[in-house]
């Protein structure tokens, strides 16, 4: 008995995870690029630079910022300049809003 709900909530949390990370994937010209917290907006706008983007907000935090590029390949970019996580724009705007 415990081990089938012990197979139930492995099962449940594997398709949840893997939910999340289809809606979180990059996509569009528009993301969230989250980069080192203790290089702060210089580290964040290098980053972007880095990868042939351009800032386009950010809020509170100056290391979280939505940055935009027309290169199909921006994300992988992003990660190859120094970007920490590289999420879906629309995930986020409701969540970087009124900061």
């Amino acid at each position: 008995m415990l081990s089938a709900r012990l197979a139930i909530i492995g099962y449940f949390s594997f398709a949840s995870l893997l939910l999340i990370g289809v809606i979180a994937r990059p996509t569009g010209s528009f993301v969230v690029v989250v980069t080192n917290p203790a290089l702060q907006a210089a580290g964040n706008m290098a980053v972007v630079a880095g990868a042939g983007g351009q800032f386009v907000w950010s809020g509170r935090y100056s290391w979280i910022s939505v940055v935009q590029s027309d290169a199909p390949d921006f994300a992988s970019r992003l990660f190859k300049a120094g970007a920490i996580l590289v999420l879906n724009h629309d995930l986020a705007v409701g969540c970087l809003e009124g900061q």
